[in-house]
């Protein structure tokens, strides 16, 4: 499956959960992250969403690890570890979401490690990759997140020169125009500013509970930066 059917999938089930939002939030209308949430998803989906202070350990010798988010597909239920940050553990969430729609021929029982959220330059098998794109379709969708990426820097996508780079980085704003690591640097930072042109905000990576490495592939994948 590309990445074109899986933001697919994911904008309808966000379409979904839009749809049925007065019954999900019968007491005020929900801010957008409340609604970007795999608990949520999961009860439109019919699916029980479980969280526990921990779910054990899974595998053998080197390969063992601590299970961050589990799916059962016979007893149509998702589970997560609290024990892990709260981005963590939506990441995670949203994950097995993912999973579930994405791979029903899965086997019954699917097991994960925590997923601190997309990663720059890891090799994960193709499956967990589809999963994760996923999840950042459903937690950050591209829609709102230009229209709060250009709340915060006016325009999109955003051209680095020197103004830009001091006014993200004061301290080095030459790291945001190096050549060699300037791409990601200026995605980091475009993700984690909570000041810009004197006004303070929460961060882009903190209005959508995510972690601002999430944000920053986020961010250069639906091309809100000038690279």
């Amino acid at each position: 499956m590309d990445n074109d059917d899986i933001e697919k999938k994911a904008r309808e089930l966000q379409l979904q959960i839009w749809e049925e939002r007065k019954q999900l939030f019968p007491e005020k209308e929900p801010a957008l992250v409340s609604m970007l949430d795999p608990e949520v998803a999961a009860k439109v989906l019919g699916i029980d969403f479980d969280k526990y202070e921990e779910l054990g350990r899974f595998g053998d010798g080197q390969t063992r690890f601590e299970v961050a988010g589990m799916i059962d597909r016979q007893g149509r239920r998702i589970a997560v570890s609290r024990r892990f940050p709260l981005e963590t553990v939506r990441f995670t969430g949203a994950h097995e979401i993912g999973h579930w729609l994405l791979h029903d021929d899965d086997e019954i029982m699917h097991r994960d490690r925590p997923i601190k959220g997309l990663e720059s330059g890891k090799s994960r098998p193709k499956r967990e990759k589809e999963a994760d794109h996923f999840a950042a379709c459903f937690l950050m969708p591209a829609k709102p997140l230009k229209n709060a990426f250009e709340s915060i820097y006016g325009r999109a996508p955003l051209l680095f020169d020197d103004n830009v780079a001091f006014r993200l980085c004061p301290s080095d704003p030459d790291s945001l125009l190096r050549p060699c690591d300037a791409a990601m640097n200026r995605a980091l930072a475009a993700a984690s500013a909570e000041h810009y042109g004197g006004r303070h905000f929460n961060s882009l990576a903190k209005q959508f509970c995510v972690s601002s490495t999430s944000m920053a592939i986020r961010i250069r994948e639906l091309g809100l930066i000038r690279e």
